[in-house]
């Protein structure tokens, strides 16, 4: 298996992408990781045992670039990452960059299955009962038809079974209340054509408060919509951790702390980000998937994880026996 790795253009130093991939090796010798970027650069930050391959690039896309002159840059790391995979010679491909031109310029590269009409970023997201859930879209697109909606619907589902190993996954679509006739029309007409599908396990509405519960295992939404509720729910967890944190070091508080920081630790730990920083671009004919701009060395061996798994289940050709026959 061979692995391209965007190393630039990211808010972090390269070494902390390269880390990661250093790891990863040593824990899974079947995996090559092909580094893109500035190849002085990268060769000043590697050690003597490793093995990487590096394709040079002598342009880097910058995070507030304008996608259009992106696709220009043919010489960036970013386009000669995707342009790898799309030659077949590697696997799949991971970038921090820029996401408003990562997403373009993979769907113009790999292009999407056949039947999709739009791809979607789809995070994991821990919650409450240990189960977690796959969120889609968070930021691919800002508005979405109802087609759109269900196959996200059905790309889901697919990847939760293959992936993650789950019987019928309970799929729900995010709404402002559960009841039917919430909403807009496209959400409600999505509703529709989910519950006529029978291979989807389809749960109807699902407010945002409680997804962190674990009430689905897939959650739709548009673009807009799913962004929001992403960076809310981030927010909200982050807030919490930091007034506890707040609240423990007050003298008065000291004794209770001692007494459950191992607690404390442990739910940090479950929803630390960082530990699912990846976002899989799908609905593409190849594996994309972007992490965050600010990724460092926990970022990315996760989302380098989630790449891998996707790579060897197949699960892209898992997505298009279903869809791309339609």
């Amino acid at each position: 298996m061979k692995l391209a790795i965007d190393v630039m253009g990211f808010e972090n130093d390269l070494s902390e992408a390269i880390k990661a991939c250093r790891k990863f090796s040593q824990q899974n010798a079947n995996v090559k990781f092909i580094l893109i970027g500035d190849k002085a650069i990268i060769e000043k930050r590697l050690l003597p045992n490793d093995q990487f391959e590096i394709v040079h690039a002598s342009e880097v896309i910058a995070m507030n670039e304008n996608p259009v002159i992106a696709m220009r840059k043919t010489n960036s790391s970013m386009y000669k990452a995707i342009e790898l995979v799309q030659q077949n010679l590697a696997d799949g491909v991971l970038s921090a960059g820029s996401s408003s031109c990562y997403v373009p310029m993979t769907y113009m590269l790999l292009g999407l299955i056949k039947g999709i009409n739009k791809p979607a970023f789809m995070p994991y997201l821990p919650t409450t009962n240990k189960r977690g859930f796959m969120m889609l879209d968070v930021g691919a697109n800002k508005t979405c038809t109802a087609l759109d909606l269900y196959h996200f619907a059905k790309i889901g589902s697919i990847y939760s079974e293959v992936i993650r190993n789950i019987t019928k996954p309970k799929v729900g679509l995010i709404n402002i209340g559960t009841e039917k006739g919430k909403g807009f029309a496209y959400q409600n007409e999505a509703y529709q054509l989910i519950s006529e599908d029978p291979s989807i396990n389809f749960v109807g509405f699902v407010e945002p408060r409680n997804l962190l519960s674990g009430p689905v295992d897939v959650a739709i939404a548009d673009g807009y919509t799913g962004n929001i509720t992403l960076k809310a729910l981030e927010g909200g967890l982050s807030a919490l951790k930091s007034v506890i944190k707040q609240e423990f070091k007050k003298p008065w508080n000291w004794l209770a702390a001692l007494c459950s920081i191992n607690v404390f630790k442990k739910v940090s730990r479950t929803f630390d980000y960082k530990n699912n920083a990846g976002a899989f671009v799908m609905g593409l004919q190849k594996n994309a998937v972007k992490t965050h701009g600010n990724a460092d060395e926990q970022q990315f061996s996760s989302s380098i994880r989630m790449l891998h798994d996707a790579v060897e289940k197949n699960v892209i050709a898992s997505i298009n026996s279903v869809i791309g026959k339609k």
